[in-house]
């Protein structure tokens, strides 16, 4: 039984505390925040034992699962101190803005017979799930070319507080593009990235780029990425398009949750397609931050904490180091130490 302690009650709590009701393998004990007051409201609603110090949380002995659900820069330390003292842990996206950190907690993991797992749950959209399924068969013959397309819409609000400082939330990537840049590398690899340009387009009063294009190298054919969340008013699309010798297919909707289109040059090709996507299953509307204009990836976090040993801090190693390498390229760092 993994009795689970939270650090951080923010926005993304009620997800976990969802998760872990539905699953009979894990139980809350105790919360976590430094602020007083939503540390207070949040185990008044939910129960467990309240603490403003993580390291207390950790230190007391009732807990060993820790879920760390903090600004991005606060990761790595709170995750390592966890895995030090006896806990396994759950790391919230990024698991770390710097590449390095992420290959070390899991050395550290490794050294103190702990586990550390990070969220990912975009994998488990069921339009992806069965687009890996076609991918690994080998039914569509060669790649020809890919594309991510993510236009989505934050208020001027979004960088406030520790998300407009560039060294604790990171950029748009680690906030907003992680999750389907994870689904570009889960499908088709790592690539090479060839160019990268970053603009301000809306958040001009921000340190932090609200747009990034990209030009990808997969090794036998080419690749393309924008990320942006400077559309108005609203959501407009995110999506992967696949070229492929056998024809194309197009994961859409406004969190890669639907199969917008796709088209095969033979019926045995549209026939084994249309057997595997008969199988898919209904995906999850997204996040919703309080209206429509604003929406999210979808929540599959129950899905996650089921199947926990699919998501080893290992599967973050790809989708972190790609964004720093995007970054790179834009003459952009956004951690300041290396370990």
């Amino acid at each position: 039984m993994y009795k689970v302690g939270i650090i951080g009650c923010g926005a993304i709590l009620i997800r976990h505390i969802e998760a872990i009701d539905n699953n009979k393998n894990f139980k809350l004990k105790a919360l976590c925040d430094c602020d007083g007051n939503i540390l207070n409201e949040a185990y008044k609603k939910y129960g467990g034992s309240g603490y403003t110090d993580y390291r207390e949380m950790i230190d007391s002995g009732k807990i060993n699962f820790v879920v760390v659900a903090t600004p991005n820069s606060l990761h790595f330390e709170q995750a390592k101190y966890a895995l030090e003292n006896g806990c396994d842990v759950l790391i919230e996206k990024p698991v770390s803005l710097n590449p390095k950190e992420v290959h070390l907690l899991s050395e550290i993991a490794k050294q103190n017979n702990t586990n550390a797992y990070t969220v990912l749950q975009v994998r488990l959209n069921p339009t992806v799930k069965s687009i890996k399924n076609i991918l690994s068969d080998g039914s569509l013959g060669k790649i020809r070319g890919i594309s991510l397309v993510q236009r989505w819409q934050r208020p001027f609000e979004y960088f406030t507080g520790w998300r407009a400082e560039p060294y604790i939330g990171g950029g748009t990537l680690y906030e907003c593009g992680i999750h389907y840049m994870d689904i570009l590398c889960y499908l088709f690899g790592k690539p090479i990235v060839k160019s990268s340009t970053t603009y301000n387009t809306k958040h001009l009063n921000c340190e932090i780029e609200d747009t990034i294009y990209s030009l990808l190298d997969f090794k036998d054919y080419g690749g393309t990425l924008e990320v942006t969340i400077s559309t108005e008013p609203s959501n407009l699309e995110c999506s992967i398009s696949i070229i492929t010798e056998k024809g194309y297919i197009k994961l859409g909707g406004q969190a890669l949750d639907k199969i917008e289109d796709c088209k095969f040059e033979d019926d045995k090709t549209k026939l084994h397609f249309e057997k595997i996507v008969s199988k898919m299953g209904k995906s999850k509307a997204p996040n919703s931050y309080g209206d429509d204009n604003y929406q999210g990836s979808c929540p599959n976090h129950s899905e996650l904490y089921e199947n926990i040993n699919d998501f080893k801090i290992t599967e973050s190693n790809n989708v972190i180091e790609l964004i720093a390498e995007i970054y790179e390229h834009s003459n952009i760092k956004y951690y300041k130490n290396e370990k």
